[in-house]
């Protein structure tokens, strides 16, 4: 139960983290290698555009989790906190349905690329390990709005 737990309050920020620092080094190592040995990296920059896209859709489901997704909610502040609530309610579940749309529709498009065994220029790393990160990151996006929702329902509730 205590790896669940941290699972939950910590998966997303360490992977990205990690990410970032795989970036982070990689961009620095090529930079020293132009600059200091004369020479370029041929790997480097599609490494760090790879790392991207995960960070990318990993980080949707954190920022549902921390409650930072970009979001206009002016209409939703100046209503009264039962309405507030409901439609806080609400409007998790629209993003649980629409990323779970999103994560259905992402499925047959990396299975194409798995059939297609297509592979990255550089590395030469199976793309489907690439558009991968859509299914995790609209899964965790998924699961991060039923929270959302859930946490809202139980404020409700308690009221």
């Amino acid at each position: 139960m205590k790896v669940l737990k941290w699972l939950d309050d910590h998966f997303e920020e360490y992977i990205l983290s990690l990410l970032l620092a795989l970036i982070a080094c990689v961009m620095m190592l090529q930079v020293i290698m132009r600059y200091v040995f004369n020479s370029s990296l041929s790997w480097s920059e599609e490494l760090s555009r790879y790392a991207f896209v995960w960070s990318a859709f990993l980080s949707i489901g954190y920022t549902i989790k921390k409650k930072t997704i970009l979001r206009v909610d002016t209409l939703v502040e100046i209503l009264p906190k039962g309405i507030k609530n409901t439609v806080k309610i609400l409007v998790s579940l629209i993003m649980v349905v629409f990323f779970a749309y999103l994560l259905i529709n992402s499925i047959p498009t990396v299975n194409k690329i798995f059939i297609s065994k297509q592979e990255s220029p550089a590395l030469g790393i199976p793309m489907y390990l690439i558009y991968t990160s859509t299914i995790l990151g609209f899964s965790l996006a998924v699961l991060r709005s039923a929270q959302s929702a859930i946490s809202n329902i139980k404020e409700l509730v308690k009221k």
